[in-house]
């Protein structure tokens, strides 16, 4: 009876290691996650009353920062995404000009547009008409609105932020 006991503890034993070398392996090779901010705002940039937002993804990693209208709907002008999210590989926008109901999308890729280290940062992006711009919001405040350079995102008026689409304008 000993044996059993013993036998069944040894397997035990293995299977509880296995098991937890399983889960951390399966953590290891998640998403790495970044504390950065995903965010449009409609309002401040002034594209509501011209643009409906129909669909973006910013990556495929995360369901918080992915989002599509229902037929015939439109989403929110104003979403934001704080904390450790996975940097996205890509940001896609599909979006409809009001006065004529063209829809329009664009896919951009990050990997090479993005700073190596997101932390702290932010991706913001807005639509002028046919033309979708992405910027990335630094952490650094400016000392005055009227510090360089003012881009059309209202968040350029108070921290570093550079274009990344559709001209690459790394700092």
């Amino acid at each position: 009876m000993k044996t059993i006991h013993t036998m069944f503890g040894r397997l035990w034993r293995r299977w509880l290691a296995m098991s937890m070398l399983v889960l951390m392996t399966a953590c290891a090779t998640g998403p790495k996650l970044v504390s950065h901010s995903f965010n449009y705002d409609g309002f401040n940039d002034k594209w509501a009353d011209k643009i409906d937002l129909l669909a973006y993804s910013y990556g495929d990693q995360y369901q918080k920062v992915r989002d599509k209208a229902a037929p015939g709907e439109k989403l929110g002008a104003q979403g934001i995404v704080n904390g450790a999210i996975p940097v996205g590989e890509f940001l896609f926008v599909q979006w409809r000009i009001k006065a004529t109901g063209e829809v329009l999308e664009q896919r951009v890729e990050l990997r090479d547009r993005l700073p190596r280290d997101m932390t702290n940062h932010e991706l913001t992006f807005l639509m002028d008409g046919r033309q979708l711009y992405v910027y990335v919001v630094t952490p650094r405040r400016k000392k005055s609105a009227e510090e360089s350079p003012v881009l059309k995102t209202w968040r350029s008026e108070f921290a570093q932020a550079y274009e990344i689409f559709p001209n690459l304008r790394k700092p």
